[in-house]
């Protein structure tokens, strides 16, 4: 009797506890752009005006005034690079491209994702909303997958800022976006 008793007040405590914490939207932690890639400004390859690759039929337009960095030496073979979008690196778009070497490990679009279309590339986005050491942020991930005679390519592109910065951040992603052409 008196351990039901101690279990009923520990779970009415737990109960009552749980009720009055604040409705969290999303609980996911996003990830800070120095932890999304070891690029960081000055170190590697550096990118602005028009950026193309034959390999993966890709161009893109580096937004004026911003610099994409490679991370690698100019020899290496192209992967992609990254946009700081702020001298303190907390918004930054990084944009990587691989080719797909086993079928298994094709990206899959989630349920609810926007279809999108970037040249030939099919393309799918979702954006979550998390914190990170205290922030909030939000980030923005355009998947894509180019399908070429003889190879599939996938990669992302990847927006992370802060909440409060966001729409700032996104007329850059989204103006990056419509820059980006696979194929043709």
């Amino acid at each position: 009797m008196r351990r039901n008793l101690i279990a009923l007040i520990v779970f009415v405590a737990c109960s009552m506890a749980a009720r009055s914490q604040p409705v969290v939207r999303h609980q996911a932690t996003v990830t800070e752009c120095t932890q999304a890639t070891n690029t960081r400004p000055w170190i590697g390859v550096a990118y602005r005006g028009h950026v193309k690759n034959d390999d993966y039929r890709f161009f893109a337009h580096i937004p004026s005034g911003l610099t994409a960095w490679g991370g690698v030496a100019n020899d290496a073979p192209f992967h992609g690079f990254t946009i700081f979008l702020d001298p303190s690196m907390k918004s930054c778009i990084v944009f990587e491209v691989h080719l797909r070497v086993d079928d298994n490990d094709a990206p899959e679009r989630p349920p609810k994702a926007k279809v999108l279309q970037l040249g030939d590339a099919q393309a799918w986005q979702t954006t979550d909303e998390g914190s990170s050491h205290g922030s909030s942020l939000t980030s923005v991930s355009t998947v894509f997958v180019l399908k070429q005679p003889n190879q599939t390519d996938d990669g992302s592109i990847l927006l992370i800022a802060p909440s409060s910065e966001l729409r700032k951040a996104m007329k850059i992603y989204e103006a990056f976006l419509r820059s980006v052409r696979f194929g043709r």
